[in-house]
């Protein structure tokens, strides 16, 4: 396994963490200090931003877990990769996304995330 596949398995499982202390340990860990984080939906700049946006994610989804959906795709220093997110068990993912990472020295500098399923609102 590569480093920057190990590197996108621990930004999922940031995504997925729910207790504070240990999703805010895998932030610091994962992102740049001062890291961006866009996709259609967000705009998030620094750790503080990026994990106020996980936790409204997991509130909105509550018991989802993201999951690699695939390889991921790296070169010199940007990685690109397919992510699932459903309810544990669930035949079809809810969401499904492409996100581009800029790295800077191991981690994560630029996240450009795309939304490819969304649900419909209810």
């Amino acid at each position: 396994m590569t480093a920057t596949r190990q590197l996108i398995e621990k930004y999922l499982q940031g995504w997925n963490e729910t207790d504070p202390l240990r999703r805010r340990t895998l932030i610091e860990d994962v992102y740049a200090e001062h890291a961006a984080y866009v996709d259609p939906m967000v705009e998030a700049r620094g750790w503080e931003a990026i994990d106020a946006t996980i936790a409204a994610v997991q509130n909105m989804f509550p018991g989802h877990l993201f999951r690699l959906a695939g390889e991921v795709d790296a070169h010199h220093d940007i990685a690109r990769f397919h992510w699932h997110l459903a309810e544990p068990g669930a035949a079809d993912p809810l969401v499904i996304g492409f996100d581009v990472v800029v790295l800077d020295y191991g981690r994560i500098r630029q996240v450009h995330g795309f939304l490819d399923k969304v649900p419909m609102a209810a």
